[in-house]
């Protein structure tokens, strides 16, 4: 294997990436009580959103859910059900998802919440 660099033309063709807002590094809601860890999940979670709209997971107030369990998180991260399981606590705490318990051995409905912005400078 051999280092290829990016050209010039290469950057439109990025069409697998996660996006993850910059506020979760900057702004005070997020910045401290966020580890790398919970901010990796956090932009996975938000990547699965869109395979929930596709598939019309939708609650009835229109709200979108998905389906992601802790192992395969575990498993597409290579971090430990510790790791995983802190990341989410930070989530919720910081209210970036919210889950709902199915019971009966089903996996959590997990809603992402959306990232408050810092204000724009004018």
């Amino acid at each position: 294997m051999s280092f290829k660099p990016y050209k010039i033309d290469d950057h439109f063709k990025l069409t697998n990436f996660l996006k993850i807002p910059k506020e979760l590094f900057t702004h005070p809601l997020y910045s401290n009580k966020l580890t790398s860890d919970s901010i990796l999940v956090y932009g996975f979670l938000l990547d699965r959103i869109g395979l929930s709209i596709s598939h019309r997971w939708i609650d009835k107030n229109d709200c979108v859910f998905l389906i992601f369990t802790r192992k395969e998180l575990q498993e597409l991260l290579n971090l430990s059900d510790k790791t995983i399981t802190k990341a989410f606590r930070e989530l919720r705490e910081c209210e970036l998802i919210y889950e709902k318990k199915q019971g009966c051995s089903k996996p959590n409905i997990i809603y992402v919440g959306k990232v408050q912005s810092l204000p724009e400078d004018n």
